[in-house]
């Protein structure tokens, strides 16, 4: 029996709009039996010898931190300055002075992320959700927006092309990264959320999983959980991190690559023979 020819029609990445085309790169390929756009490569694992298509429930996952590695900077800093300049921040000096302390004990794998947390959200207490939405919408677009990685963002959108679903994870806090991730076409955002009082404003607090070192992991895999539940489980995890603060969440996934690593990351990966890029070089040399 002669299997009908499928209607033409334009294939598109899952997290696209439905009018959104997705366009055909040196990494993608149409399958000829369901027009989805499939993954060549060098992204597809070595030894795979299939392609994965749209049309597969169990779409590979493609996990992505934000700091440092789609954005060139860390958008909690950025968002700290910008707060200061809408003049919600009263002792500025004092504000920008612990925030830099926290970040040297960051990167040195000492931070205390609830006492982080709470700094953060400080200057939010009260104010009602929708005014710092606003705020925000504009930070991203002026701030964060012309400083991602070119590289990162065209890895993120080769992957949601292949067919994968794609998630930004982040220890910032989701009404930061969750906006992010949605302008970038991602499929979901796992970071930190604020908690919100009976009126909608900022309590200073925090509600659910706090999504730094294993609490990423614990994101992930609650996020996991939720897709087996809906029966669409990924088979295979890839991850994109630059700081060995996200060992879990790399050691966790099937492919793992860093990306303009600290120097504890880069020496781990190198010894594993893990995937190094650095997508901050194409920037520097514009």
């Amino acid at each position: 029996m002669t299997r009908p020819l499928p209607t033409p029609r334009a294939p598109r990445a899952l997290n696209a709009a439905p009018d959104v085309e997705a366009c055909r790169t040196p990494l993608a390929d149409l399958c000829a039996d369901c027009d989805a756009v499939t993954l060549l490569p060098p992204l597809l694992p070595p030894g795979e010898g299939y392609l994965r298509h749209l049309c597969e429930l169990d779409a590979p996952l493609a996990v992505f931190d934000l700091d440092d590695t789609l954005l060139d900077g860390d958008c909690s800093g950025m968002w700290m300055h910008w707060m200061a300049a809408c003049g919600w921040i009263e002792d500025v000096e004092a504000f920008m002075a612990l925030g830099d302390q926290q970040q040297i004990e960051y990167h040195a794998g000492t931070l205390d992320i609830h006492a982080h947390v709470a700094h953060l959200l400080s200057p939010l207490i009260g104010r009602h959700r929708d005014e710092v939405r606003r705020e925000v919408d504009d930070f991203v677009e002026e701030m964060v927006m012309p400083r991602l990685l070119e590289g990162g963002i065209s890895r993120l959108a080769e992957h949601g092309e292949a067919g994968h679903r794609t998630l930004i994870i982040s220890a910032s806090m989701h009404h930061l990264v969750g906006p992010i991730a949605s302008r970038l076409t991602a499929d979901g955002a796992l970071a930190t959320h604020p908690a919100f009082d009976d009126n909608g404003c900022f309590t200073g607090a925090t509600t659910g999983i706090v999504t730094f070192r294993e609490g990423k992991l614990a994101a992930l895999d609650a996020w996991l959980a939720k897709a087996d539940r809906n029966h669409r489980m990924p088979q295979t995890l890839w991850g994109y991190s630059d700081s060995h603060n996200d060992l879990p969440l790399l050691e966790r996934v099937d492919h793992p690559h860093a990306t303009q690593p600290d120097a504890p990351l880069r020496a781990l990966a190198e010894s594993r023979g893990w995937p190094v890029v650095d997508w901050r070089l194409s920037r520097q040399s514009d």
